[in-house]
Formats: structure tokens, sequence, C-alpha cells
């Protein structure tokens, strides 16, 4: 392109091709201008003629021709001229290119070539070789100075490292001294004070700034809502008065239309009502089978009419029966832990099971008996059909009429006597007499004798007891009553029995049904298990026993087989005899596959057996394996923490009775069983106990790693954190493996494992991390950055509450470093060991305190009067002058008090009043009569009243009207009065003196119309008007009622804890509880002889020579023995003090002698209760309640004692 541009030729191409597009250009515009200038057709026609246009565009078109072949000349002659020049330049190129060549290719070109390279390599080596002789004596010059200056570098850097390392080892001796420690501390100190307060400054600051902003923000939006409110009531009000006359309109006509709708429905429905009624008439008066009955009865026609009515209706009648029982009897699911029924099927709950199928037999026996001769002997089974049938609809009047008239029917067809012979002076008889002989089993058998024994079941489900007494007496009395069914008799007898709830009388009749072969198999079965059942409800366990093992020769099916084997081991338990039977066939049922889904109640049982056997060690093997079993459900892992916690909480060791508590109240919140709510009450108790243990066990640590050297603490520490690293190890993989796989709290039978999987829906794996991270780091408070700001291992043994509330504040400065994993380091534990004065001091100070928490929790939480003294004898033992002398004589005068030892309490009082007159444990016993000098009271209300409520709660009503006397007297506060006032009506009401509490809650309703407590006030006076003993106007002498211990039926719910501020805190100081002040009970009469009355209210005693921990353990077994076994009689167990060191611990109370007798009867049938106490070395016996006040009037245990053996035995 760049050759084609420099040649002349083309040039003048281009430049003619322009010219041409311009002519062109000119040529177009030319004719447009002469067609502009044309006039239009119209005056052309008068100026000129038609053909000027056609020779303009002639012209056009010609001079068009001439400019085209004017440029097409000019073209070619410039092509023409351009390839010749072309040629003309590529001719001389292609010769001078040729003539190059041919000189490259000559000698002289190629030696002259030759002698300049090679002139111009040897300049290059020259070069070269110039250049590196002096880069090696540059690089030679370098590298010794290099050498020389790294030499000299050298000699510095070590004259510098040694006055390093002098250096360091002067500050590393420094550090270590005495000196550099205290001044640290003294600066950590210092800077956390100032920290904490700038920090305190800033929240407060920020607190007041938010209420600030929030009261404002709050009424702005209170304006505005009320407005609103304001606004949507009033369009609402205007809404609604519209809607109501719409509605109201509306309603008028949809009533009137609905009214003339349902009259002519009505109408209708008479009309095909009565149409129906008279077809069915006319139907009933056309096949009437009374008209049969002028018939002649003749062989044929009984032939034909029995077989058409026993093979067609009664047949299909029958079978459907049959197939209906059956398939109830499947599909029936009962929980044989709890009392069966004796028949599987109640009609008032389960009628409409069978509905359909009994309205089906009973229309087949109805076209059955109106098509068919009266006098057929398939008649009476066909009524007899129908009235069971109406019995399993629960149509109990229909029931009882077919059942009436199928015994009609015997009486009604039967054969007349002939005159001929005399009348029978036999007892007239209402049951039939059946006549054996060889051809039995192909005759009819009459009906008549069950359809009586199916008119009393009837007469009984329907609550017609007397009518169905009547029956059965009848046909119990009746000689020609058939012995084949004395056994159907005895059913009906124990239905009977068991409606009427008389239990002795069912448990008679039950075995008679079992024995008799002629019963149904199931029925039989039934009967036998139910006989164990009544047989364990009336504590006779080795009758129960029997029973349950013929229900195992029965061979049952699985379920109940299993449960009779529960039961059997259960009932020999308690019996108190031999278990090894019942140990050893448990143990088969462990190698039975067929007993693999109740493999985790097998366990438990097994447990139970070696908890009563005092083997401690078995019981808590078998009941981890119950825990632990794949298929056990959260109801019986709750069961097996709760035994579990048991026999921690009898051998002491609350920490482990503690976690199993946790855990049986996490499985078992909606369990109803007593062992459950057992286990949370005494769970939330523990909690005061373990957290004091925890702090002096390791504050008792810390001294101890104190008084090592520092090699052997830092080996402490070093086996502490692998420890620990342990510990996260193990719970990281319980977590990673299902969460619990050593306590396995995950329920594979429960509901709730479809959200098992995620860790928070898990209740077993959240209590497992809760309990790892109390026993790792203890009870902490919801607080941010908690682990480093303390660490509960070193500081304050890991609780947090308030009992240790003036601990926290120095522990709070102590902070923790965290390595990478989160783990507390070596250095930083290394600082918590208290090395110095100060710090053991403080050490001990928390010990100190722990003990006085420790003592407080046993004696309000645990009742345990032993270990609280013991505690409070280690304390004074290790330190004799501790700060917490003045709490601690008021827990012995507690204890003393509730011990009934007066003299004791008196001692303690004196102390404390004495050493420590302006303590405010003082003032809790002073005298009540120094509180009218109108000293405030130094114990808040909300802790003394609690105290009072938990007296309450602990029946000692004595104390609490004491309390609350004392207290309105104290207080100021009007919210607090009015409780005390109804605490004090209660506890009144409770002791008898109805009248002094009537007179306090009628006040108090009465001038408190509209208070919040109206409904307990209200609750205490319906008890008054309930249980106030009523003036009798006949001369029968009633025996009075027992003022001293009364057991009311039913005592008024007190109010929700949680509205009381109840803080629960063992820190705080507990309530007088003075119990010598009988001002406020209700006077009693102390009997001057002891006598024998079995009709009055008694109470179980069992004495004791010595108070000891074992005591305790006695009372806590009757406590649980009184949960587990009679917890429908609401017993309690209390423990009082005869003497200084002999005591008692009472149950009551029971109604009669017979009662108590029975109670203990089943003590004797549990010795693990009193296993820790040899013969001789305690006296049980029962009591009534007047005598039990000359007894503790008199302290005379041996006169008693002589009393009851002549009386009792």
């Amino acid at each position: 392109m760049q050759n084609r541009q420099k040649i002349p030729g083309f040039k003048v191409l281009l430049f003619i091709i322009f010219c041409f597009g311009l002519s062109f250009q000119a040529g177009l515009f030319s004719y447009a201008q002469t067609k502009k200038k044309t006039p239009a057709p119209a005056a052309k026609a008068t100026a000129k003629p038609a053909d000027s246009a056609t020779v303009a565009r002639q012209r056009v078109l010609d001079s068009t021709r001439r400019v085209q072949q004017h440029m097409l000349d000019s073209m070619k002659t410039a092509r023409t001229h351009y390839s010749d020049s072309v040629k003309v330049v590529r001719k001389h190129t292609t010769d001078s290119l040729a003539t190059v060549r041919k000189y490259r290719e000559s000698k002289k070109y190629q030696d002259s070539v030759a002698h300049v390279r090679q002139a111009k390599i040897d300049k290059m080596r020259a070069s070269q070789k110039q250049y590196f002789d002096s880069l090696k004596a540059v690089r030679k010059k370098t590298m010794d100075s290099t050498i020389a200056i790294r030499k000299h570098v050298t000699d510095s850097v070590k004259k510098i490292q040694q006055h390093r390392t002098d250096s360091l080892a002067t500050i590393r001796k420094y550090k270590e001294s005495k000196r550099y420690r205290d001044s640290t501390s003294v600066s950590r100190q210092l800077k956390m004070d100032s920290m904490r307060a700038v920090r305190k400054h800033f929240t407060d600051s920020s607190i007041a700034s938010r209420k600030h902003v929030i009261d404002s923000a709050n009424k702005v939006r209170k304006a505005a809502t009320d407005s609103v409110t304001a606004i949507r009531k009033h369009s609402l009000d205007s809404l609604k008065a519209i809607r109501k006359v719409k509605t109201d309109s509306l309603a008028k006509v949809k009533e009137s239309r609905l009214k003339d709708q349902k009259a002519r429905e009505k109408l209708r429905q008479d009309k095909m009502k009565l149409a129906l009624e008279l077809k069915i008439k006319k139907r009933h008066e056309a096949w009437n089978n009374e008209k049969m009955l002028k018939k002649k009865w003749s062989l044929p026609r009984q032939a034909i009419q029995n077989t058409f009515t026993r093979y067609n209706y009664y047949f299909n009648a029958d079978k459907r029966m049959d197939e209906a029982l059956a398939n109830m009897q499947r599909a029936n699911r009962e929980n044989l832990d709890s009392i069966i029924a004796l028949f599987p099927f109640d009609p008032d709950r389960d009628s409409t099971k069978l509905a359909s199928d009994m309205d089906s037999i009973i229309r087949k026996v109805s076209v059955g008996t109106q098509i068919h001769d009266p006098r057929t002997k398939w008649g009476d089974d066909l009524y007899l059909l129908l009235g069971q049938a109406y019995f399993y609809k629960g149509n109990y009047e229909n029931a009882i009429t077919s059942f009436r008239y199928t015994v009609s029917m015997y009486d009604r067809f039967k054969k007349k006597p002939t005159g001929s012979k005399p009348a029978s002076k036999e007892t007239p008889s209402i049951s039939e007499e059946e006549k054996k002989s060889m051809l039995d089993f192909i005759k009819h058998r009459s009906v008549h004798n069950e359809a009586l024994l199916w008119l009393a079941r009837t007469y009984t489900q329907a609550g017609r007891f007397a009518d169905a007494e009547s029956v059965l007496d009848l046909l119990g009395a009746d000689s020609k009553f058939p012995e084949d069914m004395r056994g159907r008799l005895a059913l009906e007898n124990a239905f009977l029995s068991l409606k009427q709830k008389n239990i002795r009388t069912a448990s008679q009749q039950l075995p008679i049904v079992a024995a008799d072969d002629n019963v149904p198999y199931w029925l039989r079965l039934r009967a036998t298990y139910l006989s164990g059942q009544l047989a364990q409800k009336q504590n006779d366990f080795n009758g129960a026993a029997g029973h349950f093992r013929d229900v195992i020769d029965m061979n049952p099916k699985i379920e109940m087989d299993f449960y009779a084997r529960k039961n059997l081991a259960y009932s020999l338990m308690l019996a108190g005899g031999d278990q090894k039977e019942a140990i050893a066939a448990l143990k088969r049922m462990l190698n039975d596959g067929k007993y693999a889904t109740y493999y985790e109640q097998v366990y438990f049982i097994l447990g139970q057996l070696s908890i009563n056997s005092n083997n401690t060690k078995d019981a808590l093997v078998y009941l981890q394996k119950s825990i632990s079993s794949p298929k056990s459900t959260r109801k019986q892992k709750a069961l097996s923490f709760a035994s579990m916690g048991g026999v921690y909480y009898n051998s002491g060791n609350y920490e482990l009775a503690k976690l199993s508590y946790d855990s049986a109240a996490i499985l078992g919140g909606r369990v109803p069983d007593t062992a459950i709510a057992i286990a949370v009450r005494r769970s939330k108790a523990l909690d005061e106990v373990t957290g004091p243990l925890r702090t002096i066990h390791t504050q008792d640590s810390l001294l101890a790693l104190g008084l090592m050297s520092e090699k052997e603490q830092h080996a402490a520490i070093k086996k502490y954190i692998r420890h620990l690293e342990q510990l996260r190890a193990d719970s990281a993989y319980r977590a990673e493996n299902g969460g619990l796989n050593s306590a396995n709290l995950t329920d594979a039978g429960s509901l709730d494992n479809n959200v098992s999987s995620w860790y928070f829906s898990n209740a077993g794996q959240m209590q497992q991390g809760q309990n790892d991270f109390k026993r790792k780091w203890g009870s902490r408070p919801l607080a941010d950055n908690w682990r480093v700001s303390s660490l509960s291992g070193f500081t304050g043994g890991g609780s947090n509450t308030a009992n240790s509330g003036s601990n926290n504040g120095a522990e709070a400065g102590n902070s923790v470093d965290l390595d990478e994993n989160g783990l507390p380091t070596e250095a930083s534990l290394v600082a918590f060991i208290p090395t110095t004065k100060e710090k053991q001091d403080e050490a001990r100070l928390r010990i100190q305190r722990g003990y006085i928490d420790l003592a407080n929790a046993y004696v309000r939480q645990l009742e345990d009067y032993p270990r609280a003294t013991q505690t409070l004898d280690t304390l004074e033992k290790r330190f004799p002058t501790n700060d917490h002398k003045a709490q601690a004589y008021y827990l012995r005068y507690l204890i003393a008090l509730r011990q009934n030892q007066l003299d004791k309490a008196q001692e303690y009082s004196q102390k404390l009043q004495q050493e420590f007159p302006s303590s405010q444990y003082t003032s809790l016993v002073r005298p009540s009569e120094d509180s009218k000098t109108g000293t405030e009271a130094k114990v808040p209300v909300t802790t003394f009243y609690n105290e009072t409520y938990d007296l309450m709660q602990r029946h000692e009503y004595t104390q609490v009207i004491h309390n609350s006397d004392m207290a309105r007297r104290q207080y100021g506060d009007v919210r607090y009065q009015q409780r005390f006032t109804i605490l004090e009506g209660e506890a009144l009401a409770a002791t008898g003196n109805y009248n002094k509490a009537d007179t306090l809650i009628s006040d108090y309703l009465k001038n408190n119309p509209s208070d919040s407590l109206k409904d307990w006030a209200e609750a205490v006076m319906n008890y008054i008007t309930k249980n106030r003993p009523v003036p009798v106007k006949d001369t029968t002498k009633a025996s009075a009622p027992d003022m001293s211990h009364p057991t009311p039926p039913e005592m008024p719910p007190l109010p929700n804890s949680a509205t009381t501020n109840n803080t629960n805190n063992p820190a705080q100081p507990n309530p007088p509880s003075p119990g010598a002040d009988s001002s406020k009970a209700a006077a009693v009469e102390i009997p001057a002889t002891y006598t024998y009355k079995p009709s009055e209210e008694h109470y179980f005693v069992f004495a004791f020579n010595k108070m000891e921990p074992r005591a305790m353990g006695v009372k806590a077994g009757l406590t649980d023995m009184n949960s587990i076994k009679f917890s429908g009689l609401g017993l309690s167990t209390g423990l009082e003090m005869l003497s200084a060191q002999s005591g008692m611990v009472i149950v009551k109370s029971f109604k009669d002698l017979a009662r108590a007798k029975i109670y203990m009867n089943a003590l004797k049938t549990s010795p693990q209760v009193l296993r820790d106490y040899n013969d001789g070395e305690y006296n049980v016996f029962l009591i009534s309640a007047k005598n039990l006040l000359k007894l503790k009037a008199d302290k005379n245990l041996p006169a008693y004692l002589d009393f009851y053996k002549k009386q009792y035995k």
C-alpha cells in the first residue's frame, strides 16, 4: 500500500474518481433543480407543450453519458501509466538485489568478513580477561575486609551477651525475691482497684443514662399508645354499635327463617316417623310370634324351629360376639404396674369401640326372636346375647330387661308338675338344676343360670349394688346352683367387691376364680394377677408372692410374665425373707433374649434388692447398668438415678447424691412418682451442702500446696492440668458420641428422639455438660468473662453462691491466663497458691465460712443435727478464735431446741447474749418481751418470714405462732404483717384452736376484702369451717380431739414460695424456735396415767439411747418408707429428745391401733431401715397421742415400755 502511494499515477486515478463523483452529484442536483422549476401539470397545459419535459430529460441523460465516458477513458489512461511504472520499479529492484547477492558470494567479501569477526573476538577476549582479573582482586579485598569486620563484630557481640546474661541473672534474682513479689502484688491490686472504680463509675453512669432514655421513651410511648388506644376504642365502639344493629337485624331475619324451616322440617319428620311407626306396628302385628303358640308344638316343628334358630340367627350373632370380644382383648393395653381391672372392657369408657358390632348383633337377635316360635330351645340364648350386646354398649336398663326376660322364659315354658304329685316342700330356687347324663355333650344347655350371673354383673356395673348383692346371695345359698359354676359366681362376687372398694372380700373370691377350670383361661390369669396386686396393697407380701408364682406357672404372655416376675421379686423383698430365689430368677431373665425389652427394669429391680440387702456396691453397679441399657426409657432412667441418689444420700456422699438427683429431676420432670418427688426435693436441699464442702476441700488443698517446695508445687500443678485435659477430652468424646455413654442419658424410646441430635434439645447431653462444667469450674453466676475473672479450683472452691459473697470480691482480682486450648497456664495457677501469710489467712477465712455455711445447711436443709454438731465441733477445733462464734452458738441453740434439749438451748442462749450482746443472732434468742422496747429487728423481714414459712411446712405450729406474734410487733412492713397474720391463723387452726383462728382470719378478711392474699385466707377459713367440731346433743360421750399433735385431713395450701422472695440463703440466720411458749397454742390436758384405747389416734416410735448420725439415717429411711409404701396416708416423721442423749423418731399419725400395727409389721419386713442398730440398742413401739403427752412430761421410757408390754402384746 505504501509503494502505491508513492506512484504519481495512483494519485491521478484517485483525483479522477473524485472528480467523477462531483460531476455526478452536480448532474443530479441540476436535474433536481430543473424538476423544482418545472411548473405543475395544470400550469404547463396553458404555457408550453407536453414534450418539453422529455427533451430536458434527454439532455440530462446525454450529459451524464458524456461525463461517464470521459471518466472511464481517464481511468484507463491512469491504469496503463501505473502498470508501466510498476514494471520499471520492479525490474530496477530485481537487478539491484542480484548485484548484491553476487557480491556476497565473492571471495573478497568473505575474507573481509572473517578478518573483521576474528579481530572482534580477540578484542572481546582481552577485555573479558581484564574484567575477571579486576573482579578477583576486588573480591579478595572484600573477603579480607569482611573477615576482619566479622571477627570484630563477633567479639563485641560476645561481650554484649555476657553483659546481658549477667544483668538478666541479676534481674531474675531480684524478681525471685520477696520484695519484688510484694511490690508486684501491690501494683496489681492498685491497678485492679482503679480499673474496678472506673468500670463502676462507667456502669453507673450508663445505667443512669439508659434509665433516663428509657423513662422518656416510655412516657412518649405511653402518650402515643394512650392516644392511639382512645382513637381505636372510639372507632371500635362505633363499629361495634353499627355491627350490632346490623347483626341484630340479620339475626332476627335468620331466626325467623330458621324457625319456619325447623317447623316445616319437624312437621315432615313427624309425618315420616308416624308413617314408619305405623308400618313397623303393622309388620310386628303381622309377624308376632305369640300367634305361633297356637300351633301344635310337634316334633317336626321343634326340629325345624330349633335348627333354623340355632344355625341361622344364633350362630351368626354368637360368632360376631366372639369376634368382637377377641378383637377387644387384642387391642387392650394396660399398665400392669398399677392395679388392673378384673375385666379388660369397661362399658362406661370403651362402649364406642364395640358399638357397631353390638348394633349388628342386636339386629340379628331381634329378627331371630320375632320370626321364630318362642318355644324354641335357643330363644333364651338369643335374649342372653341381646342383653350382653346392650351391656357392652353401656345401655344397662335394656340389658337388665333382657336378662330378666331370659330368666322368666325358664319359668314360663318349663313343664308344670302333674296334679298327682304332692307339692314340694323344698326352699324356692331361682337357679336351674342341671341334670348330668351321658348325652350332655349333644344336649342343649339352658342359659338360665348364665343370665342370672350376667344380671348380677349388670346391676354391679350400673351401680345398683343392693340388687346385685341380692341376686348373688340367692345364688350362693341356692342348693340347686351347679357346682361347675361356683367359679363364675365367685367372679361376680369379686367384681361387686372391687366396685365397692372392698379389697379384703375381693381377695377372698379371686382365688376361687383362679382355681376353677370352668372359667376361661384369660379370666383365671387376670384374677390370679389381680389377687397378687391386692395382696401387695394389703401388705400380705408372702401371699402376693404365691399368687405371682401361680401367674408365672400359667404361662402368660411375655408382658404379664415379666411383670409377674417383677412383682414377685418386690414381694419377696418386702416380705423380708430369702431373696436368693428372686435374684436367681432375675439373672436368668438377663440370659433370655425374649426379655431384652425389659433389661433396664431387671437391673433396676436387682439394684433395689441389693439396696434392701445393704449391698450398696452391687446396687450401684446394677443401677448404672439400668441407666446405660440401650432401650431404657426416660422414666426408668429417672427412677434409677433417684435410687442411686438415695444410696449416695444415705451413705453421706452428698456431692454424688446431688448429681444423681439432678439427673433424676431432669429426666423425670413429668413423671408422677414419689421417688422422683423426693429426688427433686433433696436436690434443691443439697445445693446448700455441696458448695461449702467444695470450698473447704479446695482451700485445704491450696494450703497443703503452700507448704510444699517449689518443685513439688510445679509437679502438683502439672498433674492438675493433665487432669483438666483428660476431663476435657472425656467430655468432648461424650459429646461426639451421643452425649452420655457412661450415664446414657439419651432416651431411645422417648418421644424426643426426633430432636435429640441437636445439643440443646438433648436433656441428657445438656445435663452432662452442666455437671462437667460444675465439676471443673463450680456453680457460677451468669457473667461475662467468668473463666478469666476467677478460677474456681483455686479461688473459691467453685461456689459463687450467696454464702461466699464476701469472698468473691477478693477473688475477683485474681486473673487466670489461658493457653490456646482454653486451659489455665502453669504460671497462673502457681500464683493462686497461698505462699504468703496474708493469702494463707485469707484461705483459712474461707474455710471458716465454709464450715459455718455447711453446718447451717445441715440444720436448715437436711435436719441432720449430728453432722451439723460435728461440723461445728470441727470448726471450733481447727479455728478456736474464728469470727463466726455468734452464728455457731445460734446454730447450736437451734439444734438443742429442735431436739427438745431445753437446758442446752438455754445455755447457748446465755452464752450468745453474754459474749455477743450486739449480734444480730442475739436479738433472735432474746425473750419476746425485749422487743417491746421498740428496737428495730436486725434480721431482714424477708429472711424471718422465710424461716417461719419453713417451720409451717414442717408442722412446727407452736413456733410458727410465736414467730408470727413477735414479727407483727417487731416489723413495720404491712405486707409481711398480713402474711404473718394468715400464718398464725393457719397454725392455730392446725393446733385445734379454731375459735381464735376464726377470729383472726375473719378480721383480716373484713379489713382487707380485696387483698391479693385473700384466696389464701379464704382457704384457711374453709379449713376451719370444715374441721371445727360440732357439739352433739345426745348423751353419747365423744372423745375430745387431741390438741398436742393434730393430724388434719387436708391443710389449706400454702402460697407459692416464689412469691415470698425466698432466697434459700444458708448464710442467713434462722428464726428462734422456742418450744416452751405455749401461750399461743391451745391448752392440752396431760393424762394422769397411761390408758389403752385402740380406737384413738396412734403413733409409731423408734426410741434410741444416744444421739448419733445413724439416728438421722433411721429418720431418713422411715421418711422414704412413708413416701414409697404409705404415700396415701400422709405420714410425717419427726425427731424429739427425751433427755440430753436419748430421743425418739416419731411417725404420725394413724387413725387407730390396727393401722399402726400394719405399719409396724411392714417395718419388720424391711430390716434395711434399722440395719445400723443392733438388738438392744433401740426400742420400737406404738403409742396413743395422749400417752405420748404423758411420756414427754414424765420422760420415763421404761415405765411406758412396761405398760406397752402388758397391754399391747
